[in-house]
């Protein structure tokens, strides 16, 4: 199958991998490029964890601060496979969302034993915070990067007019809205009805209407590994056809 990436190029290098290596041929097009945020030494002294909502954050965190002590609270398995890679000992991840995350935090630590610091990017939705500050805990939210978008390549215009797209990856409500726009820019609208949309929760398939895609499907969990096992999936289906 022929899958458009529309990831960060970090993450849509080793996605693309990963699909060459099952028998795919990727389309990379990153609509949103991240740029770390330069600044201070960060110390994690005064904070009892760190939350982490993306593996971005870490690779964030990293470049700002040498302690890898203290534990790392990950909203999900590639975020933890991050900090694990970054030298951090002491993780746990909720394999869910900001909320799951929350409601895991909660069970793993007491709101009294100290603030917690969250490695975040600068256009987020405040859910994590919000969930925490609510549960009892104290945040101390450090913004550490910004995800600027971009637009769709020359290669993925060209694949997605000439209806050669099978699938289309989006990891992000972010990157459904701007897959959106430059769809509507390039008008090639009418071409995107031939791909299928692999859509990492409800909130971003939520972004497209019935009739841009061949079919619209979610994944069981928010998280890589289930994109995965959903364009294994699909492509499983289309050779039955």
């Amino acid at each position: 199958m022929r899958v458009l990436i529309t990831r960060p190029a970090r993450e849509a290098k080793s996605l693309a991998a990963t699909l060459a290596a099952e028998g795919h041929s990727a389309i990379v097009s990153p609509l949103l490029e991240i740029q770390f945020a330069d600044g201070p030494a960060i110390s994690l002294g005064g904070f009892q964890a760190v939350l982490a909502t993306s593996a971005n954050g870490i690779h964030a965190l990293t470049r700002r601060t040498a302690e890898r002590g203290k534990p790392v609270f990950a909203v999900g398995p590639e975020t933890a496979a991050a900090a694990t890679a970054q030298g951090f000992r002491s993780i746990k991840q909720a394999d869910g969302d900001a909320n799951t995350l929350a409601l895991a935090v909660q069970q793993w630590i007491a709101a009294k034993r100290g603030p917690l610091l969250y490695a975040a990017g600068r256009d987020r939705t405040g859910q994590l915070e919000t969930a925490l500050s609510n549960l009892g805990f104290t945040i101390h939210t450090e913004v550490l990067y910004a995800a600027h978008a971009l637009s769709l390549n020359a290669h993925a215009i060209a694949a997605l007019g000439s209806g050669e797209v099978d699938a289309v990856m989006l990891f992000s409500t972010r990157s459904a809205r701007l897959f959106v726009e430059q769809l509507a820019l390039h008008q090639v609208q009418h071409a995107s009805g031939a791909a299928a949309a692999l859509c990492i929760s409800p909130a971003v398939a939520a972004v497209f209407k019935p009739e841009q895609f061949a079919a619209i499907h979610v994944a069981a969990s928010p998280n890589r590994d289930s994109m995965l096992a959903l364009l294994r999936e699909l492509s499983c289906a289309r050779a039955q056809d």
